[in-house]
């Protein structure tokens, strides 16, 4: 029960975060607020965070998250394009795109390092005899 109750929590702050990033990415460039950091430091922190979250809510998920939210950073550098006062940036979607490998490589870290294989964990209880 508690282990479901933080991976919804961890989904729910995945999916926040996966909308903040667009509505960051997309508003015009005269309501910006910047947080005083580098530019791509913002970038690469705010996707890895957001993939770190969506690495723990959904762990069986991994590549498929990781593809996903690469493709998800380029499209939202190339809708500023379209925004006013904004331009896109191959760097800045570069520091996004990092800070999401970055977030899915250490989450592959620490699941080898812990021995955790979700697919692997799933597959062996199908696989145990029942003993009853």
């Amino acid at each position: 029960m508690l282990i479901d109750l933080k991976q919804r929590s961890l989904r729910v702050c995945a999916w926040f975060c996966t909308i903040l990033l667009a509505y960051l990415s997309l508003i015009p460039g005269d309501l910006q607020v910047r947080t005083g950091a580098p530019t791509l430091l913002e970038h690469f922190a705010a996707y890895f965070g957001t993939a770190m979250f969506f690495m723990l809510g959904y762990p069986r998920k991994r590549v498929l998250i990781t593809a996903s939210l690469m493709v998800y950073a380029g499209f939202l550098e190339l809708g500023q394009l379209i925004s006013p006062g904004r331009f896109a940036s191959i760097v800045d979607a570069t520091a996004s795109i990092s800070g999401v490998g970055a977030a899915s490589a250490l989450a592959f870290l620490i699941s080898s390092i812990l021995g955790e294989r979700p697919d692997l964990a799933k597959r062996q209880l199908k696989e145990q005899p029942d003993h009853s």
